[in-house]
């Protein structure tokens, strides 16, 4: 793998902190995963929980995706707006605002489809696709898989919510789904394969129990990064991968069959400036917890700065840099990159990628689809 080695002069007029994407690690990434889906000839729906960009959207679907995951209608919206067409809103809504807002998406002509794990649901969505001309709109049964967050937990329960789908005016039964994100993180190989396990084993159960009863199955949506490897072989049709673009702290940390992590590269950092090197074996930079998620692992990868220096948070602005001991101080000014902590919400905190492309360029990508 290529290690990152930006020309730092292109960041010089970069305002600090800004968000940084290698694209050539960044494409590289995308394509292995391609490879590996269109390999086991299961579709891949990656996540735009993790990136909300039409940019990064728009190079999943070239290499091969089916079509995008979307964890909030504001996401839905962002990408269906740039003329992203094939979305599914893989949270379960609770609003006649949001089932409006979802109709309208249909209405405009996105393949649309939504998950449910209510029958309090099925009205909202029914009644907001008939205000809007009446579109039919496919639901996937959310099933509970051991995250303990949405979904069905009694698969008697889900195979009557499916009944009544399949009743229900304007909505069509597509199939189920089950995201294990407990599953992803285990930094065990063996464990997280185990946990995977348990997972197919709960979708091929409640996929039995919805055709016993007459029903059709045409899709299982599910897995992520971290089991993206077994659930190629697993009941899915298609998996729901978000991190592998950007391999964040967390998802570096986690072994691969070999020990050898899960071949993707870190392709996401942010860019800080050292403004103050009053302590000596320190420095301070200009990214604390409004510029870095803090519900992962610190950054592990930092460039830049000498080898072996680590980072903490030292408030909202500011992050200390502890530097090895004998090594040089970065001169005030010095500009760094800290690999992110947790991805998606380190994302969710800026309103554009700073994009350093392959030639040495660097290009300016828009975020959306932020809480509106």
């Amino acid at each position: 793998m290529a290690k990152f080695a930006p020309d730092s002069s292109c960041f010089d007029t970069v305002s600090t902190p800004a968000l940084v994407v290698d694209v050539g690690a960044m494409n590289r990434n995308i394509t292995v995963m391609a490879r590996q889906a269109a390999s086991k000839g299961v579709a891949l729906r990656p996540h735009a929980k993790t990136h909300k960009s039409v940019d990064i959207a728009r190079r999943q679907l070239a290499a091969g995706a089916a079509g995008i995951a979307c964890a909030t209608v504001s996401e839905i919206e962002h990408l269906a707006g740039a003329g992203i067409r094939d979305l599914l809103l893989t949270a379960p809504i609770a609003s006649a605002d949001k089932a409006s807002r979802l109709a309208a998406v249909a209405a405009a002509g996105t393949a649309l489809s939504v998950v449910v794990d209510h029958e309090d649901q099925l009205p909202l969505l029914s009644n907001a696709l008939k205000a809007h001309g009446g579109v039919t709109v496919p639901v996937l049964i959310d099933t509970n898989v051991g995250q303990n967050r949405t979904g069905i937990n009694d698969l008697q329960i889900g195979v009557a919510l499916a009944q009544k789908v399949h009743a229900t005016p304007y909505l069509t039964l597509k199939g189920i789904q089950g995201f294990a994100g407990q599953a992803q993180h285990i930094a065990s190989e063996p464990d997280r394969r185990k946990s995977a396990a348990a997972v197919q084993d709960h979708l091929q159960r409640f996929r039995q129990a919805v055709e016993a009863v007459g029903l059709s199955v045409d899709c299982i949506s599910g897995s992520g990064t971290g089991t993206s490897l077994y659930d190629y072989t697993g009941p899915y049709t298609e998996l729901q991968v978000g991190s592998y673009i950007f391999m964040d702290a967390d998802y570096q940390s986690i072994n691969g069959a070999k020990e050898e992590g899960l071949g993707f590269e870190t392709s996401l950092y942010v860019l800080a400036t050292v403004v103050s090197t009053s302590i000596a074996g320190q420095v301070t930079v200009d990214a604390g917890v409004k510029a870095l998620a803090f519900n992962g692992p610190a950054p592990k990868i930092i460039l830049g700065a000498p080898a072996g220096t680590t980072y903490r948070f030292a408030g909202d602005e500011h992050g200390i840099l502890q530097l090895p001991e004998g090594a040089d101080q970065p001169k005030l000014g010095t500009k760094v990159l800290l690999q992110t902590t947790h991805c998606d919400p380190s994302v969710n905190l800026y309103s554009q990628y700073q994009a350093y492309l392959p030639d040495g360029s660097l290009e300016t990508w828009p975020i959306g689809g932020r809480y509106v």
